[in-house]
């Protein structure tokens, strides 16, 4: 079992969450119509802090959840028609800069299954990272942020 901790304190009663994420296989989405192509070119900002950022949203749905994987993943392919460069994957020029190479490639999405519910996770404004960190899909096996997409969403159904 994975403890639930805020900080140094333990959570009171449901102390230890268990999340029992099950994921199913990702697939790409892509734009659901053509997008530009070619190079995007990134700030200096953007050159100097690369990092990879993992957040989780939590919406109630009014049928269960039962449809909010096929929703959500023809809301994103509609979505990146206008984000285009989220469809594309970071390559470097010659010279070593970051760059978006808008190939219409598409995001990565998953659909995933939790025996737990989002109340009986805790408070989830101070995440335990190891708890959480089920929440989000991370690329198996990447290194750098060469290897990831740009763009992954998991729906818990």
């Amino acid at each position: 079992m994975t403890k639930l901790t805020m900080g140094q304190e333990a959570v009171t009663a449901a102390a230890a969450v268990e999340l029992g994420v099950k994921r199913g296989e990702p697939t790409l989405v892509a734009p659901a119509s053509e997008t530009k192509t070619g190079l995007y070119y990134l700030s200096n900002l953007d050159q100097n802090i690369a990092v990879i950022v993992q957040t989780v949203y939590c919406f109630a749905a009014a049928d269960g959840g039962a449809a909010a994987g096929d929703a959500l993943r023809e809301s994103l392919s509609r979505v990146l028609v206008h984000y285009y460069p989220l469809a594309g994957r970071l390559t470097l020029t010659d010279d070593g800069k970051l760059i978006v190479d808008c190939t219409g490639e598409g995001a990565v999405f998953v659909d995933a299954v939790a025996d737990v519910a989002m109340a009986d996770v805790g408070d989830i404004t101070r995440p335990d990272p190891g708890v959480l960190g089920e929440l989000v899909y991370s690329v198996p096996g990447a290194k750098n942020v060469l290897e990831m997409p740009l763009l992954a969403a998991q729906a818990r159904t």
